[in-house]
């Protein structure tokens, strides 16, 4: 087995196969389309977990008022029927009003967040399953309390009040407070810078290594460079709607390039936006019955969970926008260059690089990203931004030293390329001062000098 798909077997033994959820891709790194489109599906359905808690008020409501009836000969009597309606109605009455407050502050927070990070840093924000619970706690209560206050003067007594259905009810209020300070908690943990790029750190790094492709299998071949086909290709063009593109089904695309024979080249890769149009696979061999346009998935945004190397995206605008004029906010481009750093480390020994599978007579060749690739967005931008920063040079300084004396030779073009023009471009900005100091490995920016 190849360092790279070592180091690929390695991460998951350590982490778990698939964290976080069902497991969207296959052994050899590549996505199962159907998982994939149900994965995009319920990361996208915000309401499917608050209807849970609607329903579940009425399953709840109808046990406890089934309860209630088959001791309503009871004499016992602990409230009169005025005080019980006025009890449920507050209750339901004023968790609706509540929940619009709590969740318009929650929207805000969003935006504040979304604002002084980026605007990509809202799908973080919104997929907290957290706050998808809370919310359906909320609802639950709002709707039992209702349904409760219904069974008020039934089972054939004016007088008679659902006792447990009360009790119940308070114990939804209960459970809706504690909600509450979770949420607060949840948020405000979210929102913290550091437990943001922390949170998109372990992200980028899982997701790389979760669509690395393995070459355990014999007909899985990583290759230098993408392939140039020869004259008399086909060109496959997209059919579908504007989007970017989440995965490419590469099982069907090896199957259908077993049945016609195909060499069929993937010209877009994962993060690309594309067209009605737009050119996404190139063939060898006609293929007239086979729709290759098909194995490319498209959807209207780009995704953390199966974007390789879009979290390490946002990590990159965290760190430019923390350099900007009008944020200055040069240990927060520090703290995300801690965990571009982390992401590298995961990166350097996977397969990297455009992917060849046999499929019988035919091959699929599929366009990934390559070391040199990742290495340009994760310290191109924030090199060239963060040059009159002292704290962000020094840190880049450590960074590409200690990647150097970590990593194998093979990839250490891309880090000497840029350690190159780090000194060259500190020295002329600094000019007649002693440009030394800028240029020291130091992992805090200022205050951690080796």
């Amino acid at each position: 087995m190849s360092t790279a798909a070592a180091g690929v077997r390695v991460f998951r033994d350590d982490f778990g196969a698939y964290p976080g959820g069902f497991p969207t891709t296959d052994e050899r790194g590549f996505v199962n389309a159907r998982v994939t489109r149900l994965g995009m599906w319920w990361d996208d359905a915000f309401w499917v977990i608050p209807l849970t808690g609607l329903v579940g008020a009425v399953a709840v409501d109808s046990i406890v008022d089934a309860t209630d009836e088959a001791f309503a000969n009871s004499e016992l009597t602990l409230l009169s029927p005025s005080t019980a309606v006025t009890l449920l109605a507050a209750i339901g009455g004023g968790m609706i009003t509540f929940t619009g407050f709590v969740f318009s502050v929650v929207l805000l927070i969003i935006q504040f967040g979304s604002s002084s990070y980026s605007p990509r840093t809202v799908s973080y924000f919104l997929r907290s399953r957290v706050t998808q619970s809370v919310l359906a706690i909320f609802v639950a209560t709002s709707t039992y309390a209702f349904l409760a206050m219904i069974s008020i003067g039934s089972a054939g007594r004016d007088t008679f009040v659902p006792l447990l259905g009360v009790l119940v009810c308070l114990l939804f209020l209960t459970a809706s407070l504690v909600a509450f300070l979770v949420l607060i908690q949840n948020v405000a943990g979210r929102i913290r810078v550091d437990a943001l790029l922390s949170d998109l750190g372990k992200i980028a790094c899982r997701a790389l290594t979760r669509h690395s492709p393995g070459t355990s299998r014999q007909q899985v071949e990583i290759l230098d460079a993408a392939t140039e086909m020869e004259d008399g290709i086909t060109i496959v063009r997209h059919r579908g709607s504007t989007g970017q593109v989440v995965a490419i089904d590469v099982a069907r695309a090896e199957r259908m390039a077993a049945r016609s024979g195909a060499q069929v080249v993937f010209k877009v890769r994962i993060g690309d936006g594309i067209a009605p149009g737009t050119p996404v696979a190139l063939l060898a061999k006609d293929s007239g019955v086979e729709r290759f346009d098909r194995c490319v998935l498209v959807h209207r945004e780009r995704s953390l969970k199966y974007d390789p190397v879009y979290a390490l995206r946002i990590l990159t605008d965290v760190g430019l926008r923390a350099l900007s004029p009008a944020i200055n906010g040069t240990t927060t481009a520090v703290r995300a260059l801690d965990e571009v750093e982390a992401v590298l480390r995961t990166a350097a020994p996977l397969a990297l690089g455009p992917v060849r599978i046999l499929a019988g007579s035919g091959s699929v060749i599929v366009n990934g990203t390559t070391w040199s690739d990742i290495v340009d967005l994760a310290i191109w931008e924030v090199l060239e931004a963060g040059l009159s920063a002292p704290q962000v040079t020094r840190r880049l300084s450590a960074l590409l030293g200690d990647l150097l004396a970590d990593l194998p030779p093979e990839r250490h073009a891309p880090l000497l390329r840029y350690r190159r023009r780090l000194h060259a471009a500190v020295t002329e900005s600094v000019k007649t001062q002693d440009a030394g100091p800028w240029l020291v490995g130091d992992s805090q920016g200022i205050g951690g000098e080796r």
